[in-house]
């Protein structure tokens, strides 16, 4: 294994560049928590290592894009896995020659066949969709927050979250984004009956922050 450099550093782990096995690579390794106790410490994130690994597996079993295992250490919680190379969805939205609903639709594809294998991915952004040089595929990366469900509220979670994602970052781009995120999605998913729901959470989500702006007007 060779490090090459710290991409990203959180609060649950740390995402490093390098090789592994001559191949190109990101390790990700948790961090362990110095408030908890140690053994309960070391099961959460040995746990949480081993989860993620499968989730991951399990996506590329069901035809999804997404970084192929190289190597999971639950001891170490280190997950070694291939490194994509090309460019976040976030920042490649809005350039020209880029259709719009073409990307729309690849996106919708992941995320259908993601929930069509019962996972959730937790954090379904512009930022952990991977548009993939030279082959201009996209990746979905960073399970950390996936899980397994059949609860078409995870579902109409993720979607949730992708939507404001277009909504804070891209929003004069958001419609065709959409009109392609449909179409693929669609092919996978009752796409009506995940928006419902969708809608459902965008309500609940209103009436709490108004209810927060009436108080602080108290």
């Amino acid at each position: 294994m060779e490090i090459i450099r710290e991409l990203k550093r959180g609060a649950e782990s740390i995402i490093y560049e390098g090789y592994f096995a001559g191949l190109h690579a990101i390790f990700k390794k948790r961090i362990s928590k110095s408030y908890r106790d140690k053994e309960l410490d070391h099961k959460i994130n040995s746990d949480r290592t081993r989860l993620e690994a499968r989730l991951i597996y399990s996506a590329l079993k069901n035809d999804i894009n997404a970084p192929a295992i190289l190597m999971v250490d639950p001891y170490e919680y280190l997950i070694v896995m291939e490194y994509i190379e090309g460019k976040p969805v976030k920042d490649i939205i809005g350039r020209q020659n880029i259709d719009l609903k073409r990307i729309g639709e690849m996106i919708g594809e992941i995320a259908g066949k993601l929930h069509k294998a019962g996972i959730s991915h937790g954090d379904f952004t512009t930022n952990n969709l991977i548009l993939s040089e030279p082959d201009d595929d996209i990746f979905i990366i960073d399970f950390g927050l996936a899980r397994r469900s059949d609860d078409i509220e995870d579902f109409a979670t993720d979607i949730h979250v992708f939507l404001r994602s277009l909504e804070s970052v891209h929003y004069s781009f958001k419609d065709d984004i959409v009109k392609g995120f449909e179409i693929g999605y669609s092919r996978f998913m009752n796409f009506n009956e995940v928006m419902k729901k969708v809608k459902e959470i965008r309500m609940r989500g209103r009436y709490v922050e108004e209810r927060r702006n009436k108080r602080s007007n108290i």
